[in-house]
């Protein structure tokens, strides 16, 4: 690596620790301390920023009533989570009825309103639906771990990639998509997550063996590079590096939790499964 590549590296470095570290802390303190109703409200909050970018990237262009009824949609979708995974499902099918019939309404012509909900409607599923499964994780028994448990194994994967694929990443894996990610990174990533999943359940998860937070941190960690490769998906087709400017280093809401979304799914899912 040459002196001013080594040197912009330690610049993004910093600049990535000065905004993630706080925040990693601020999101441990609110889900630690935050009542159910407050950590509900900041998820739902974030939502709607999450759906304003894609909107922003997905439909790019004025902001019409049908693209403010999505960015709130989002919103109530993710806050329905406090009653209940049943009610996050019925909120979410509701959403994006309203949404189809609130685009169609609002256009002129009728097949550009379809193509237009349809692409509303993926947005409510993939932000929506995504962060209100954080809140009905978080609401488990034993949830805030849970959720704890689900967001830094993920950010592992994400700090063990990025050092490993810089000291060892040689090949691809979806240069098409994402161009620097490698499978030597998606392995190390996964392996801090391993390890960091044997220790939070050895210490905190007093139902899961160690054995089995490790195997659940290998299996987040993969989940969540299927995460971060489908919103790089999204930005390649929208034509943007980033999903927004918000988080200096990170650059938008999603780009910051796109893997985290899906991992907490997968771990909601096995939680479900497995020890309901």
């Amino acid at each position: 690596m040459s002196e001013p590549t080594r040197r912009r590296t330690m610049e993004t470095l910093a600049v990535r620790a000065a905004t993630g570290l706080p925040l990693a802390a601020g999101v441990l303190l609110l889900i630690i301390f935050a009542p159910p109703w407050v950590l509900g409200l900041l998820i739902a909050g974030v939502a709607c920023l999450g759906m304003h970018e894609y909107t922003r990237m997905a439909l790019p262009g004025s902001w019409n009533p049908a693209a403010i009824a999505g960015v709130a949609l989002a919103g109530l979708t993710a806050l329905a989570g406090l009653a209940g995974g049943t009610a996050a499902l019925a909120a979410l099918m509701l959403s994006v009825a309203a949404i189809c019939l609130i685009t169609a309404l609002t256009g002129f012509d009728l097949g550009i309103s379809w193509e237009n909900a349809t692409k509303r409607s993926w947005g409510l599923v993939y932000v929506g639906g995504l962060f209100a499964g954080l809140v009905v994780l978080a609401g488990l028994p034993g949830g805030r771990v849970l959720l704890i448990f689900s967001i830094f194994v993920v950010i592992a994967a994400d700090v063990g990639a990025y050092f490993a694929g810089h000291m060892w990443g040689k090949r691809k894996l979806a240069p098409s998509i994402s161009p620097g990610k490698t499978i030597e990174g998606v392995a190390g990533g996964a392996a801090a997550s391993a390890v960091l999943g044997a220790i939070f359940a050895g210490l905190w998860m007093a139902d899961t063996s160690v054995g089995a937070g490790a195997l659940l941190g290998l299996v987040l960690a993969l989940v969540s590079v299927g995460g971060d490769l489908l919103e790089s998906a999204l930005k390649r087709a929208a034509g943007v590096k980033d999903s927004g400017t918000i988080l200096p280093g990170h650059g938008g809401v999603l780009d910051r939790v796109d893997g985290i979304l899906v991992g907490a799914a997968a771990f909601l899912l096995l939680r479900m499964l497995l020890w309901a």
